[in-house]
């Protein structure tokens, strides 16, 4: 099977995305007040300010603009990255165990 590498300017964008919502998180979105503080706090970290320019509003948080932001610019790597992993533990990892390491048959494969 042969399936597309995620290049690492994909990676970098959905580890970005994934910071910005662990940050997100911390705060009430609901809260007008709150956001304006997230965006002053955030507003000039290079990788924050196009995401969170995005999901303004007026000074309000966007759910919608949120999620348009997720459907243009992150599902698809998300999804590249997910398949990717699934792909590579399913058919090249020790299914036994619970951290990452070669299956059986390529680890016999490497010793020859």
């Amino acid at each position: 099977m042969r399936l597309a590498k995620a290049k690492d300017k994909d990676v970098d964008t959905l580890r970005i995305w994934l910071r910005f919502n662990d940050e997100l998180c911390k705060i009430d979105i609901d809260n007008e007040i709150e956001w304006r503080a997230f965006k002053l706090d955030w507003m000039d970290d290079e990788d924050f300010s196009p995401i969170i320019t995005a999901c303004d509003d007026e000074d309000f948080f966007s759910m919608e603009r949120y999620f348009a932001y997720y459907n243009r610019f992150i599902t698809y790597i998300h999804g590249r990255i997910t398949l990717g992993y699934t792909t590579l533990v399913e058919n090249c990892c020790d299914p036994e165990l619970d951290y990452l390491d070669f299956n059986k048959e390529i680890k016999e494969a490497l010793e020859k």
